[in-house]
């Protein structure tokens, strides 16, 4: 199939329900106003650019009691002063979740700051292109996606700081339609890197989690979350060509973050292999070659399960 023909189908298919046209198609009024999420404590990763800051503010606008978890203590500042007049707060948190260790000190200040967490938003996510890996020797797509949100999530469960009834949303992507469920690119060295098949299956990874959550800890319910095609600086640096062409018609942060805050206040059953989009389960695949799994769930929980002990010493 040429350049061209994927170019079409691609855009054909995806253009009108991903972008802001399909917000406004999908008749869901002004991005983020739910009732439901005053009083509530959300932790949102990746807190301080595109969704994340979306999430952050829009929630503490309705009362929320918000845990930012950023990077950098500048921007981290930044949120919490632009959400001074809100009627929530947020509380700036710093913590690098590319790190192990960073991301298990997060934990017990949690636990230590007696925390009682209503909502987690793993909101965090990167894109390279190039192998990179982090200071604790790990490819740094794969610790910072998948591995230390997961180390985040079962260590906030273990440590008893989360809500019985919780709710955990999984930031995806419409990525993840490019892999089947797999383990070959979950964690990769520099030879052969696929920066693109890495995400994808980052991403599905994320639906596994979700179904493993809400199965083993009810009342808690975890979903995973497709946001559109958002305008972010992340995806302007990770997809240049994607973001000149469609900029005019991307959604805005807040358009992206909707569906996130929806399912916190509303908190819909979950249903196993869905990927949320505009406030409804839908398919999480888009093509026929990705419905047959590579590897199965519990290839994927066991690797986790094994890396995040494997690290423990790191904290």
């Amino acid at each position: 199939m040429s350049d061209l023909v994927k170019f079409i189908n691609f855009y054909g298919r995806f253009l009108v329900p991903f972008s802001a046209i399909g917000y406004r198609l999908h008749g869901l009024g002004k991005a983020g106003q739910h009732d439901g999420l005053a009083g509530k404590t959300i932790l949102v990763t990746g807190a301080t650019g595109g969704i994340g800051r979306a999430v952050a503010l829009l929630a503490a606008e309705q009362g929320a009691r918000v845990i930012a978890v950023g990077r950098k203590v500048d921007t981290l500042a930044a949120l919490a002063a632009e959400a001074g007049t809100a009627r929530g707060e947020i509380l700036a948190t710093r913590c690098d979740l590319g790190l192990a260790g960073e991301t298990r000190t997060l934990v017990r200040h949690m636990q230590e700051g007696g925390h009682r967490i209503d909502a987690i938003v793993n909101n965090v996510g990167i894109l390279n292109h190039a192998y990179a890996e982090t200071a604790e020797g790990v490819d740094t797509m794969y610790a910072v996606n998948i591995l230390n949100p997961y180390i985040m999530t079962e260590g906030l469960m273990e440590a008893g700081c989360l809500a019985d009834d919780a709710v955990i949303v999984n930031m995806a992507s419409g990525g993840l339609y490019n892999a089947p469920q797999n383990l070959t690119f979950m964690e990769q060295a520099a030879d052969g890197y696929n920066g693109f098949a890495a995400y994808a299956t980052h991403k599905r990874a994320q639906i596994v989690l979700s179904d493993h959550w809400s199965a083993e800890r009810p009342p808690l319910r975890a979903y995973t979350m497709h946001p559109g095609w958002v305008e972010t600086e992340g995806v302007r640096q990770s997809l240049p060509r994607f973001y000149k062409v469609l900029r005019s018609v991307l959604r805005t942060p807040a358009q992206g973050a909707d569906t996130a805050l929806w399912l916190i206040a509303e908190r819909p059953e979950p249903e196993a292999g869905a990927l949320w989009f505009d406030r409804k389960p839908r398919s999480a695949h888009a093509y026929k070659r990705t419905r047959t799994p590579l590897a199965s769930d519990a290839d994927i929980l066991d690797k986790l399960k094994q890396d995040a002990n494997a690290r423990k010493e790191t904290a």
